[in-house]
């Protein structure tokens, strides 16, 4: 294995392995609430409670705010209760803007990440009018974006799209040659985010067992990622096996066994050790 040194981050020994699977997709959540720029004891709405969004509520809880999660599943609303926050299941025909309301006390809420996956244009403009003027609203997930102007402007509210786990990332540069963001200018990398969440799992801040819907060994690997893709499934941990089991064959060097051959003058031999891409 060969990966980057901007690609990767020390596990602290208080983190699990199967914690720290969750590193990158945390950092896609962190980056979102920096973003935010949260302040302690403000209001978060967290719009989507897919495996980003019950991660997000937890940082975000962390950052001492009050969040209220919306969703339409009500396992993951049950699931977002079990980390202390609000939630609400939208399935059963409640409001998100009256509950963005009433769970500001009618102020409107400071700032709304949304972490949904949908085509659907609602999600964008409901956020919009449950925000206090100049509100905050973040996407991490992937919405519909037909917004609304006057809802926009009446309020300045500011509206932002997150790139996935923080600056560097698709960056060449960074990723690849390893050059670094000097950290006076440039305070979280993707590489800096990672050692970010891996410090919240080991403080217990970021908890990962709750999300792992099923353990799975490699070869069930495809049915697990149409659970995950359908939705049926938050979090699905691959268990490779222990040991692998390799094919090993000898081929005798008959140059090395012959003492009697002869190199002619002038004559070269070269030998190549290994027969990968660029043999």
């Amino acid at each position: 294995v060969n990966v980057p040194k901007n690609l990767c981050a020390k596990i602290p020994d208080r983190v699990s392995d199967e914690t720290a699977v969750f590193t990158v997709v945390s950092s896609i959540s962190l980056q979102g609430v920096r973003l935010a720029k949260p302040t302690l004891g403000e209001t978060f709405v967290v719009y989507g409670l897919g495996l980003i969004g019950l991660l997000t509520i937890q940082i975000l809880k962390a950052n001492g705010c009050r969040v209220l999660g919306l969703d339409i599943s009500t396992e993951r609303v049950e699931i977002a209760k079990m980390f202390g926050i609000e939630a609400i299941d939208l399935s059963q025909g409640a409001d998100p803007i009256s509950a963005g309301l009433t769970f500001s006390n009618g102020n409107g809420v400071d700032s709304v990440i949304i972490t949904a996956s949908t085509k659907d244009d609602s999600i964008i403009r409901n956020a919009a009018k449950m925000s206090r003027k100049r509100g905050r609203i973040v996407l991490i997930g992937v919405v519909g974006l037909k917004l609304n102007r006057s809802d926009f402007y009446d309020k300045e509210l500011a509206f932002q799209v997150s790139c996935s786990y923080g600056p560097g990332r698709y960056d060449s540069d960074y990723e690849e040659q390893g050059n670094d963001y000097p950290i006076g200018f440039v305070r979280w990398t993707e590489k800096r985010n990672f050692e970010a969440v891996l410090e919240l799992m080991g403080s217990g801040l970021i908890k990962t067992k709750p999300l792992i819907s099923s353990r799975v060994s490699l070869e069930e690997s495809p049915n697990a990622y149409d659970k995950v893709l359908t939705g049926k499934d938050i979090a699905t941990i691959l268990q490779y096996p222990d040991q692998v089991a390799y094919d090993v064959r000898t081929i005798p060097n008959q140059d090395a066994t012959n003492e009697k051959q002869s190199v002619k003058i002038n004559q070269s031999k070269i030998g190549v050790i290994g027969a990968g891409n660029f043999t």
